[in-house]
């Protein structure tokens, strides 16, 4: 295969070996609801270590970089025929103490979407977990987080609007495609 799966949680990120990610992206409700509880980390003196400056997302997963032609038609044609997803975003989660995100509910829509991209992964069983990341920190720091976090985050209705591609490490953006209305 000429994917992976994004492990959810990877102890070293390699700054040197660089990938290419697929993120599916909510609305501006959805955006600004999630940016709002990251502001008020951020005024208690939290700041992450989870990358700046792009949209809060689900991460479908990666390639190598030398696919990028081929999944920029991928995603394209992908999303012309997919349709907006409407989900909810119900939990906060955490993978160890190390990350502290959002989860949805899950739906066959968002399911498929991924599968979409990634459909040989899993030999019977599904190893992705959606979520959108709010803080990524030592655990002492999360910790201390968690409960800025469940006082400010309220579950909502969100929808998955598009499908970006990004190039990690540096940060480099290559292509966004909208979801069918």
């Amino acid at each position: 295969m000429w994917y992976t799966l994004v492990y959810q949680v990877q102890e070293v990120i390699n700054m040197d070996e660089k990938s290419l990610y697929l993120l599916a992206q909510f609305d501006d409700e959805t955006e600004e609801m999630l940016s709002a509880c990251y502001a008020e980390l951020v005024q208690q003196g939290f700041v992450g270590k989870q990358t700046k400056d792009i949209p809060y997302h689900f991460t479908l997963g990666c390639f190598d970089c030398c696919h990028e032609e081929n999944l920029v038609s991928e995603l394209e044609k992908i999303c012309s025929t997919t349709k907006i997803i409407d989900i909810r975003l119900d939990h906060l989660g955490l993978f160890g103490l190390k990350v502290l995100f959002a989860e949805p509910n899950m739906n066959f829509e968002l399911l498929s979407l991924q599968k979409a991209f990634f459909d040989g992964c899993g030999n019977g069983y599904h190893p992705w977990t959606a979520h959108a990341t709010i803080l990524l920190d030592e655990p002492d720091n999360i910790i201390k987080a968690l409960p800025i976090v469940a006082d400010k985050f309220k579950p909502t209705h969100a929808r998955i609007t598009s499908v970006g591609l990004y190039e990690f490490f540096p940060k480099r953006f290559i292509k966004k495609c909208v979801l069918c209305p």
